[in-house]
């Protein structure tokens, strides 16, 4: 999956990022903002497991809590796509997506500065289109 070269926040941003928001520091807050950091432009069943493997009692309710909260307080941005699962990353990096229209994978266009993250330019992903693996 194509990415920012942003660096990934450590557990120290994380709970910086949720205290600038004005919220309280979970250890589920934590490990999902650093679980989303490291995985971007994920669904919430591609997130659990990933969650699970740092915080093991991690339900699918407390991870679609944390982003709720994430997304109302603008620490994490949600992707709504008609036909397209909800994908999720980090808030705060500055590129356009690319949304694939064969498979719906979602991906960042690098070096490739946004007015509006909301819109998603549509074409073929990297895994998609034939002239990428060339």
């Amino acid at each position: 999956m194509l990415t920012t070269s942003a660096p990934i926040p450590s557990s120290a941003d994380a709970g910086t990022r949720l205290r600038r928001a004005g919220l309280r520091v979970t250890t589920a807050r934590q490990v999902v903002l650093e679980v989303l950091a490291e995985n971007p432009h994920v669904t919430v069943a591609e997130l659990l497991p990933l969650v699970r493997e740092r915080l093991s009692m991690a339900s699918t309710r407390g991870v679609h809590d944390v982003l709720t909260t994430g997304v109302t307080a603008g620490l994490v941005h949600r992707f709504d796509h008609v036909g397209v699962a909800q994908r999720y990353e980090l808030s705060g990096f500055d590129h356009r997506h690319l949304l694939c229209r064969q498979c719906g994978r979602l991906e960042a266009i690098p070096g490739a500065p946004t007015e509006s993250a909301e819109e998603a330019v549509s074409g073929l992903c990297s895994r998609c289109d034939p002239a990428s693996a060339e």
